[in-house]
């Protein structure tokens, strides 16, 4: 296994945990690895009260909060391990609590109601920190030990949950139930991509046209359709070992892609116009249980006989067949825990029938239903092959059918091209080595030349666009213009110079290349705190070095990780929160995760265009979003031409997804409105932008915001906080110089000390 449960391999994982010294933590970690993986005994809920209490008091003290989010590696490490520990301890005890539902003189909504309580503070702690385990890697889809192992526990928590409020005679407490479905859907937005419900409920089923198969589809909101397509994707994923599961767009085979194991099936059929395939009979039994609990509530609907279909589905000679290549399988198909995803579905899918039931009003009823129908419909239809539903998903494509006829061979293996499932890295590639020839062998190659030979002609220099520039001055002034009322935090503010300080001690430590990459990106999340209060001096400043500090740092891995944070709504997002997200895009750019800074370039787009649009009153257009408008503009300028120079060095670069249109439209829109805050003629600008030379040195390109390296004053003592220096010079930087290494200068940090106290930090020269 090479991700570890801190996604860190695991001999660096190890290497860490034995030089690291021995505490608590690091001892409550050790008790976690023994016993997360044996079956609860007597002992259990006395160590899982040890769990709880350590967790308690770290989070009282430090906040798990900010050691899961911080930069320590081992500390996250250990505390996810501690988390994911008790959250499986505590739904194993759960299980092994409801077996005295079967001992005489046992109060049994007693049980039921303590486990359902236990279980919901899981979900409630699985809700908690789920940004923080459940991460699938955007590249391929594919999942890495924390959330695996959280959709596991989810799972068992489902399974849990449905017993508890199944096995219990008089039922359990509708208020009880409806917190366990509330939680459950959260965790299940957010899991299957589902995104949020609607803020209406749309209209209720009416159940007197839903009689015959197969069924209507209109009613589904943009949350069921999500579902519907992400319970399709997993079914297919358990029976396609070349297919991730938590795709967000509907299987194709040109999504298929390389595993490392010789893992190789190829399980579906297109025998009938939709895709089919089978699943295994633990999942059957459940979907078959559930079918016989809609009857009661669909009572005008024909009867669908599941367990017949599915036995026919069996006798099948194509069925058989696959059963026995499956088996014939070294490894698990479904490699990113889609079982564990169909499973937790259909548990969930249940509770809503559960739910539905015991409403009254037939909308909340019909809402219930419309949520377990989104589950159960696309899942029957993939089992049985039979035509269940008038939706689009799981529909057959010609194209996909005439692949399939040509690369599958007779034991259901795939044997046409999938995808690399390797991450390409850009790293800096070392400076070739002249050899230079001897006296004799140039007087071989050219007797009548005694002279040195010719020095090889100079690496071209890769042109980047030349933004329009527009001073930070310029940007400051028109961001101050607006006088509204604003939510300041002057401890907040302080938190953050402080985390300032302290990384910037930390840079100037560095002796090591290595260090000083890490230190560098540490700088940078530090500033872009800064950056995020309202008291800071001047934003622009403190992003535009932040970026240049995360060029600094090493590209790609988990570098991303201090980047890493949680968008609010578009119609509460303000206008410095733009902006700071606009910053990590700049610096996901800088340390090369493309794709990550063109989606949260995207996102701030589609909400500028919002508050730019006359007809959304609600989203107000003044001079601060008009400012964010142009550094859009400039954002996906940047990530276009990184993107792009990136390519000219390594043919195999990570290819930009397409701009909407709305995007390109607005970044237009942008660019006029820097044209106007610059007073430049828009005549003078063309479509073309003028090139400029870079220095390209390595392999590395930099289109970040343009500063003269002076010196930078980061001066307490002119204000609470923030950073107090200008740069008045544009939007575009310089290239930093490589020294004959190919190594990066390491900058040299020096305090002040004004009046015997410490008074900031001083950046003499990078």
């Amino acid at each position: 296994n090479e991700d570890g449960i801190g996604d860190e391999h695991n001999w660096i994982a190890f290497r860490k945990q034995f030089a690291s010294p021995l505490g608590k933590t690091s001892m409550i970690t050790i008790i976690a690895d023994v016993v997360k993986d044996r079956p609860p005994g007597l002992t259990s809920r006395r160590i899982l009260g040890i769990f709880r209490s350590h967790l308690k008091l770290v989070d009282r003290n430090d906040g798990l909060d900010d050691i899961l989010s911080g930069s320590n590696g081992l500390s996250r490490a250990n505390m996810l391990k501690i988390l994911l520990a008790a959250a499986k301890l505590s739904i194993r005890c759960d299980a092994l609590e409801m077996r005295k539902l079967n001992q005489p003189g046992v109060d049994e909504s007693e049980v039921a109601k303590s486990v359902v309580a236990d279980v919901v503070q899981t979900l409630t702690t699985l809700t908690r920190f789920q940004h923080i385990m459940w991460n699938p890697n955007s590249y391929d889809w594919s999942l890495k030990g924390v959330s695996v192992e959280m959709l596991s526990i989810f799972c068992e928590a489902l399974d849990v949950l449905v017993k508890a409020t199944t096995l219990v005679k008089h039922g359990v407490h509708s208020d009880t139930l409806d917190v366990s479905v509330i939680m459950s859907r959260c965790l299940v937005s957010t899991i299957f991509q589902a995104g949020s419900l609607p803020a209406k409920p749309s209209a209720s089923i009416e159940h007197d046209t839903w009689k015959t198969f197969p069924l209507p589809n209109e009613w589904q909101t943009d949350f069921e359709r999500k579902l519907s397509l992400k319970a399709y994707n997993l079914c297919v994923a358990c029976c396609v070992s070349a297919f991730s599961g938590w795709e967000t767009e509907e299987f194709s085979v040109d999504k298929l892609r390389s595993r490392e194991d010789d893992t190789n099936l190829f399980g579906i059929t297109f025998a009938n116009s939709r895709v089919a395939g089978f699943l295994s009979d633990e999942i059957t039994s459940s979907i078959s249980q559930q079918w016989q609990r809609v009857q009661p509530l669909l009572p005008n609907l024909e009867a669908l006989d599941f367990d017949t279909h599915l036995d026919r589905r069996k006798e099948a000679e194509w069925y058989q067949k696959i059963i026995d290549s499956a088996a014939q399988q070294r490894g698990k198909v479904s490699t990113f825990g889609e079982d564990d995803g169909i499973k937790s579905l259909l548990s969930f899918s249940m509770l809503c029938l559960i739910a539905a039931d015991a409403k009254k009003n037939q909308n909340d009823q019909g809402n219930f239903l419309k949520l377990s129908m989104s589950i159960l419909l696309p899942i029957t239809q993939f089992i049985i092959d039979k035509h269940v539903w008038a939706s689009n998903i799981g529909v057959e494509n010609k194209n996909d059918r005439d692949e399939v006829d040509y690369y599958l061979d007779e034991k259901h293996r795939w044997m046409g091209q999938t995808k690399t499932t390797k991450v390409v890295r850009f790293q800096s590639r070392p400076k070739p080595t002249v050899h230079q020839p001897s006296q004799q062998q140039r007087q071989k190659q050219n007797p009548r030349s005694f002279q040195s030979p010719k020095p090889p002609a100079a690496r071209p220099r890769p042109k980047i666009s030349k933004l329009i520039k527009v001073p930070t001055s310029v940007l400051l002034d028109e961001w101050s213009k607006d006088e509204s009322p604003k939510l300041t935090n002057a401890g907040e503010a302080e938190r953050a110079m402080k985390k300032m300080d302290f990384a910037m001690k930390n840079l100037r430590k560095s002796r090591t290349l290595n260090a000083l990459e890490q230190s560098s990106l540490d700088v940078s999340a530090a500033l872009i705190d800064v950056a995020a209060t309202e008291e800071c001096y001047n934003p622009f400043l403190c992003l535009q070095q932040a970026a240049m500090y995360a060029e600094l740092g090493s590209k790609l891995g988990s570098n991303d990780e201090p980047f890493k944070k949680c968008l609010p709504s578009k119609e509460r997002c303000t206008a410095l929160e733009a902006l700071v997200i606009l910053g990590r895009a700049d610096c996901l750019r800088a340390i090369h995760f493309l794709h990550e800074a063109q989606y949260l370039c995207s996102w701030v787009i589609s909400v500028c265009r919002l508050h730019r649009d006359r007809q959304e009153a609600t989203f107000l257009w003044n001079d601060r979003w008009r400012v964010i408008g142009v550094l859009c503009y400039v954002t996906k300028a940047t990530i276009d031409q990184t993107g792009a120079n990136l390519r000219s060095n390594n043919k195999s670069a990570l290819t930009l997804r397409k701009w909407e249109d709305g995007a390109q439209e607005e970044a237009n829109r942008g660019k006029s409105d820097a044209l106007i805050l610059v007073g430049t003629d828009s005549g003078e600008v063309g479509n073309e932008l003028p090139q400029i030379e870079v220095d390209d040195n390595a392999g590395n390109d930099s289109t970040m915001l343009d500063a003269i390296q002076d010196d930078l004053m980061l001066d307490a003592s002119q204000h609470e906080t923030g950073l107090v220096s200008q740069n008045a010079n544009g939007l575009v930087a310089e290239p930093f110089d490589f020294n004959q290494l190919g190594e990066l200068p390491v900058p040299v940090i020096e305090d002040v000390q004004m009046g015997g106290e410490y008074d900031g930090i001083q950046v003499v020269g990078i």
